[in-house]
């Protein structure tokens, strides 16, 4: 069963306070020890982090060669033959405020995303993207930051001449991991992870005592360390202890400062 538009928005608003680590580590709770996390190789345009529900869509590499024809007619050839026919699609009827883009281009190193399209999906709501492919117009993309990207590469072509619309709602495939519709995706500077719809109650619940009991220590070990504490020494949610978080004695011990 589809998760509401309501629920999906509370989840969110759970996720924004916990990292990809904490997620991990909410799978391997559940045991899911060797699924979930995307290839490292898969890694952020710039240091930030997004989360949402996947919009999964297919690139696939072009069967067709480009006939011969003069610059001007090329122009024609990319807009009105390519980008209205061969790569139609519907996806500005399907994004929402809870979208995060998941782009299969079957590893071809072609622009899953580029800064126009980039523009438009954010300003149609969607929290960020996900590729096997790469990322063009860059530069631009890192000025405006206007759509969180990670992506496998940084790459120059456009779409035309390399690949098709292969359609969207689809399980795909990403940097090692199959992602299927509606699949929740969260990422950040240690790149991303997806979780199925299925497991997401029990993954947050492990992921939440988990990061719980990390702020724990880490507040401890800021007073060690003389840092000041901030925000993410601060307990954010209403869970009972963690089982086994470390006390001021247990980590004097560790130190040997008993």
């Amino acid at each position: 069963m589809a998760l509401s538009e309501e629920r999906k928005k509370e989840i969110l608003e759970t996720v924004k306070h916990l990292r990809v680590t904490d997620i991990r580590d909410g799978l391997d709770w559940m045991g899911h020890h060797h699924f979930g996390t995307v290839s490292p190789e898969i890694r952020p345009l710039w240091r930030t982090k997004s989360a949402g529900f996947a919009l999964t869509m297919r690139h696939i590499p072009t069967q067709e060669v480009v006939p011969t024809m003069t610059p001007d007619e090329y122009t024609s050839y990319a807009y009105e033959y390519w980008y209205d026919k061969v790569f139609e699609n519907d996806l500005p009827e399907v994004i929402d405020d809870t979208t995060f883009m998941v782009v299969d281009t079957c590893n071809t190193p072609t622009p899953a995303v580029g800064s126009m399209d980039s523009m438009i999906w954010a300003a149609l709501g969607a929290k960020g993207m996900l590729t096997n492919g790469g990322t063009r117009d860059s530069d631009e993309n890192l000025e405006s930051k206007h759509l969180p990207i990670w992506s496998r590469w940084i790459v120059q072509p456009m779409y035309q001449g390399r690949v098709e619309w292969g359609g969207h709602s689809m399980p795909v495939e990403i940097g090692g991991q199959i992602i299927n519709p509606g699949d929740l995706i969260v990422a950040d500077g240690d790149g991303a992870i997806v979780v199925p719809e299925k497991l997401i109650d029990g993954v947050l619940k492990y992921a939440i005592q988990e990061s719980e009991g990390d702020k724990v220590a880490r507040g401890a070990l800021f007073d060690v360390l003389g840092i000041a504490r901030n925000e993410s020494t601060k307990s954010v949610f209403d869970v009972e202890p963690h089982p086994f978080a470390p006390t001021a004695e247990k980590l004097a011990k560790l130190l040997r400062r008993d």
